[in-house]
């Protein structure tokens, strides 16, 4: 049985520094994001990541950037090695997961208030109200946490501000006798 089970696996062994592509699962996914696709419109490999060590015999730590809050390890089976293509512009393009905005065209000066949309706990995401520079305080947009990983300073300024304010502050942010939880 083992033959017929090992004659469909493929033997890979990586070093490190080299650059490999990591298969985005359903369970990966949903840990990556904060919304729900179609398992068959999820890109199927993210990266390229470089691999920092070798555990074992099967096993990689992958150098995964902080936008990805994943466990850095990962099975042989999980990884493709990467090959770059010269003069493609696929090989200098840095991926991200859809949601996540690559980069904003304004800059945020600062963050008014948050929501919380969703009623279970499978849909639930924190918004912000986010007011761009050169913009007026009624033009500011609501923008969700997961696409603001740029500002991440803002973001944690505005959840440190919002946990030092005393109770006659917050409220704004009282609602139906409930407070707001940021997630």
């Amino acid at each position: 049985m083992k033959k017929y089970a090992d004659s469909h696996r493929r033997s890979l062994e990586f070093q490190v520094g080299d650059k490999v592509l990591l298969k985005l699962t359903p369970q990966i996914w949903k840990r990556v994001t904060d919304r729900r696709y179609h398992k068959g419109l999820i890109q199927r490999y993210d990266g390229p990541f470089v691999v920092k060590e070798r555990i074992g015999n099967v096993a990689y730590r992958l150098a995964l950037p902080n936008r990805l809050k994943i466990h850095p390890m990962f099975h042989v089976s999980f990884l493709k090695p990467y090959y770059e293509e010269a003069g493609s512009s696929r090989a200098q393009q840095r991926w991200a997961p859809p949601v996540i905005r690559v980069e904003f065209e304004k800059i945020a000066e600062k963050i008014l208030d948050h929501r919380v949309v969703g009623e279970s706990n499978l849909n639930r995401r924190t918004d912000f109200l986010v007011q761009w520079k050169g913009e007026s305080e009624p033009e500011a947009t609501w923008e969700r946490g997961a696409t603001l990983w740029q500002f991440e300073d803002l973001v944690q300024a505005y959840k440190d501000n919002l946990t030092t304010r005393t109770s006659s502050d917050l409220g704004g942010l009282i609602n139906d006798g409930q407070s707001k939880s940021l997630s």
